[in-house]
């Protein structure tokens, strides 16, 4: 028994389609990408329609950094070198699904034998993986949001005020405060149950703009941070701050959120 090369093509073809999703393959060359999920399901564009979708489905945490590794001089300078561009970031799921998820990328030089500049660009869904490694989610986030970290701060989430999405980047892992905070699914459920259970009475007012991501939104308008202190219901003071992210923009509206007790 033995394969011919049809065999093999067809072999190499389902693998990469069961395996991936959105593969693609690029010809800066001749300026067109052409993305496949299976021979019936094969779709031809421009390199830069295929820049704008990608960066759609990207999470604007991660969008700046898809744009530079995506960056045309990048990809020549990477396909002279003959090096695979890896990166990993959220990314919203096939077939409509609006809800983010964990992927690697990878950018893999090609040679055609045509000359031109081509990549085989392709997704690997690694959200199992994320969840398995989640205590070293620091190296998933990038060094900028790491080094804004004080020591002694307790809680820390990266939240994107324009849809609330958010993502607890540190904690003293198994501490009380670790604990309670993974009982929440996001940062504002998590201010809310701190809200209504353990703020004082005299902090609620102001506690609760905190919680307002709009009311954030408009004071980081003309300021770099935003500080309150408070006490709970025992007489333990915080401090709670929320700090622009590097890259804060009007269409990036990214926040750094810590809570630290005084005492």
């Amino acid at each position: 028994m033995s394969f011919d090369v049809r065999r093999i093509e067809k072999a190499i073809s389902t693998v990469i389609c069961n395996t991936f999703h959105y593969n693609t393959i690029i010809d800066l060359d001749d300026n067109v990408c052409v993305t496949f999920t299976s021979k019936e399901d094969i779709k031809e564009r421009s390199f830069n329609d295929f820049l704008e979708i990608a960066r759609q489905m990207t999470h604007p945490l991660f969008r700046n950094k898809l744009e530079s590794d995506l960056d045309i001089n990048n990809l020549k300078q990477a396909f002279a070198d003959r090096r695979t561009i890896r990166v990993e970031a959220l990314i919203k799921g096939p077939d409509g699904d609006e809800e983010y998820h964990w992927n690697r990328l990878r950018l893999i030089p090609i040679d055609d034998d045509s000359g031109h500049i081509v990549f085989f660009f392709n997704f690997l869904l690694i959200d199992d993986d994320v969840k398995k490694f989640e205590q070293n989610r620091s190296e998933v986030f990038s060094k900028a949001v790491i080094e804004q970290l004080i020591y002694n701060y307790i809680l820390v989430y990266v939240i994107d005020l324009s849809n609330g999405m958010s993502r607890l980047v540190y904690s003293n892992e198994g501490d009380d405060y670790d604990v309670y905070a993974r009982q929440f699914k996001s940062h504002l459920e998590m201010m809310n149950d701190v809200c209504t259970n353990y703020v004082s009475e005299d902090f609620q007012v102001s506690f609760t703009r905190f919680m307002d991501y709009d009311y954030i939104k408009k004071q980081l308008d003309e300021k770099e941070r935003l500080v309150l202190i408070f006490r709970d219901r025992n007489g333990t003071a915080f401090e709670m701050t929320v700090s622009k992210y590097p890259e804060y923009a009007d269409d990036y509206p990214i926040v750094i959120f810590a809570l630290k007790e005084l005492s």
